[in-house]
């Protein structure tokens, strides 16, 4: 066992009154690949293994180790947002998804002879104690989740390992988010963060358009998971539907009223903005031929025609198309979706296991619609502030930190995330499309990289505020300003790359 560590966690655990853990029901994400890779109902069904089956194992290469029953420190935060946060699971419960982990950690700690423990950090203080660790260069944690935030102050300082010096990790196996790995790849070979399963996070934080089954057949739509079949199910597509679906029912003015009747076409809050651009496939910033970043809406010929497509839904507020709603009595989620108040809801998978448990009515899920039907990929924007894995400079065996997330990421992906979607789909949704949406939604979450170099602090804000009250003419300046500002930016993460190399 690592000198110090059993002393450390018994403290910290001592300092940490409780964990909130979420209460687990139904579940809902955001990402989706294109629509060729669809998967009809019947295939979906067929595809489910009998009960207690066990899947092959012959595809994954086990690695010959034996580490001694040493321990295993994985840092953590803390429940935040009623999420999924814990990595490992202390027991069997009957909970379908926490004994899928259970199972995932055993399995681990068999085939490697460890013993896995995890350490919660408050969500305020995780950068200061990684900081604080590395600084020192205390070998305390074997692996870190941090903030998609607090990547850049670590890396530039040397506090992250780079992930393609790494051997004993799968870097390019499907249990790793490979479109991640792409966008948060600089130069073509540094890498300092990855997302899997093995933290459910990345997954529950991933944003998706639910819609009201009961409210949407009384309006006249009954196929519109065949929109995404289709390929037809686009921003258009949806502005379109959120207008048509709406009723006043006798209120006085579209002013929300929890005690109204109105019925809205579609609710959400200023963060369904970051969904929709990334689902129109426009990007704050994109990378050259050689792994180069560049500030990419400084000359995008799309970002205008986008936003404006944006503001077309979030400006009809006056019909009740869209409303905005994040405060309290007028939450999208708990008050107004959850009590059948709209047709439509933007909002992260986390819903379902959340605000949505306890829905009179059923509701469905569907990708984040694309910009056209011309576009490739339906693509899901994950949580600004999502948990990645990292690897901190003060482990002293890194090899074997790859190891064991590597194997504990591919059970997750193979074990746990389908028992999720099950759990949701046949108890949230009842029916058995919403898998097939899952997978959609799923194969390409697309977390805004960007934010986790701190490039677009200066923009990214202001276009989700200015958006979310309907108004693209403002868009133009923001952009512009932002010229003068990204690439200094990007520039000096650029000569912090140079400097580690």
């Amino acid at each position: 066992m690592k000198a110090n560590r059993l002393t450390r966690l018994i403290i910290a655990l001592c300092l940490c009154v409780s964990m909130i853990l979420p209460v687990l029901s139904c579940a809902e994400t955001g990402l989706g690949d294109s629509s060729t890779d669809l998967t009809s109902s019947a295939d979906i069904a067929q595809s489910v293994p009998p009960e207690n089956s066990e899947p092959e194992e012959t595809d994954y290469p086990f690695l010959d180790v034996n580490y001694e029953k040493d321990e295993f420190l994985i840092f953590n935060s803390e429940q935040k947002y009623y999420m999924i946060m814990n990595v490992l699971a202390d027991d069997v419960t009957g909970e379908p998804v926490n004994d899928a982990q259970y199972n995932a950690m055993l399995k681990v700690e068999e085939k490697y002879n460890i013993d896995l423990v995890e350490y919660y950090c408050g969500w305020d203080n995780l950068l200061v104690e990684i900081q604080n660790t590395c600084s020192t260069g205390e070998d305390l944690y074997d692996v870190a989740y941090l903030k998609s935030t607090n990547v850049g102050s670590m890396f530039t300082s040397s506090y992250l390992n780079n992930l393609y010096d790494v051997q004993n990790i799968n870097i390019d196996k499907p249990w790793w988010n490979q479109q991640m790995k792409e966008d948060a790849t600089l130069l073509g070979n540094h890498l300092y963060y990855l997302s899997s399963d093995a933290h459910l996070m990345a997954f529950e934080g991933t944003w998706a358009v639910y819609f009201n089954k009961t409210l949407a057949s009384n309006f006249g739509l009954s196929s519109l998971y065949d929109e995404v079949y289709n390929n037809t199910w686009t921003l258009e597509r949806l502005t379109e539907l959120s207008k048509q679906c709406t009723a006043q029912n006798g209120d006085p003015s579209w002013e929300f009223d929890a005690n109204g009747s109105s019925i809205y076409g579609m609710a959400s809050f200023k963060n369904l903005i970051n969904a929709l651009m990334v689902g129109c496939n426009e990007h704050y910033c994109l990378k050259d031929s050689e792994g180069v970043p560049y500030f990419a809406m400084a000359n995008s010929s799309t970002v205008y025609d986008v936003t404006e497509a944006i503001a077309a839904l979030t400006g009809s507020t006056a019909d009740g198309a869209y409303i905005s709603a994040n405060s309290s009595g007028k939450h999208y989620t708990k008050d107004i979706f959850a009590q059948n108040r709209s047709v439509f809801m933007g909002g992260e998978l986390k819903a379902g296991a959340s605000e949505l448990k306890n829905m009179s009515n059923p509701y469905g899920i569907l990708p984040i619609p694309k910009y056209n039907s011309d576009q490739e990929n339906f693509l899901s924007n994950m949580l600004w502030s999502t948990l990645l894995m990292t690897i901190p400079t003060s482990c002293s065996d890194v090899e074997r930190t790859a190891a064991v997330m590597d194997l504990l990421s591919y059970y997750a992906w193979r074990d746990v995330l389908p028992v999720y979607y099950e759990r949701l789909c046949y108890r949230g949704t009842h029916d058995v499309e919403s898998v097939s949406m899952l997978e959609v939604i799923s194969k390409n979450r697309y977390l805004n990289w960007a934010i986790a170099y701190d490039w677009i602090d200066s923009i990214e804000p202001s276009i989700n505020t200015e958006l979310d009250a309907g108004r693209a003419n403002t868009i133009a300046a923001l952009i512009k300003g932002a010229t003068r500002v990204v690439p200094k930016l990007i520039e000096k993460t650029i000569a912090d790359l140079e400097k580690i190399e």
